[in-house]
């Protein structure tokens, strides 16, 4: 995939399972945050509704992405190839081809839920960013139905009651986003 500044960032899409009910969410992808070894990659995606940054491992074998951390970083600190410090340890900062060159041509991820709310909560306790451990145990999901609601970028536009419609109004659906 190759990408200029001018081009539009890249996305994937997120299942997700949340009060607006289970969907497909097309995501910006913000980039990647390396140890110096190389040995821990992990992937920073943006929330298209809180606009949150939430840094994720990727595991392949399920096509789950794990929550482990938000940042405030964002896609122009990643452009910048500079470092950051988290729990003590430096890590590298890469722009978001990078990060995309990690998921191996896959765009559909689902999104662990019990990972995200122990983020969530560990943030909204501390107030700092830092790597969490997974403490919200939810069963996890390696499958997606067809048939799953998707909600495109482009397509998103705010609406009084927060659902995300098309032009005309309808909520976009489809058996799932294109590969």
């Amino acid at each position: 995939m190759s990408q200029n500044h001018t081009s539009a960032p890249p996305t994937l899409f997120l299942y997700t399972e949340e009060k607006r009910g289970n969907q497909w969410v097309e995501s910006v992808i913000v980039g990647q945050i390396t140890d110096f070894s190389g040995s821990e990659k992990f992937i920073v995606v943006q929330d298209p509704h809180t606009a949150i940054n939430f840094v994720y491992r990727i595991d392949a074998a399920t096509s789950n992405l794990d929550a482990v951390s938000i940042t405030p970083l964002t896609e122009a600190d990643f452009r910048t190839r500079a470092t950051t410090t988290i729990n003590g340890a430096t890590f590298k900062l890469k722009p978001p081809e990078e990060a995309v060159k990690l998921l191996r041509g896959k765009r559909q991820w689902i999104q662990d839920k019990g990972a995200i709310l122990s983020v969530l909560l560990q943030g909204a306790a501390t107030r700092k960013v830092g790597f969490v451990q997974p403490r919200i145990q939810r069963e996890r999901v390696t499958e997606v139905m067809p048939g799953v609601p998707v909600e495109y970028l482009r397509e998103r536009r705010a609406e009084p009651d927060g659902e995300a419609t098309d032009d005309s109004g309808a909520t976009a659906a489809a058996a799932g986003p294109a590969s």
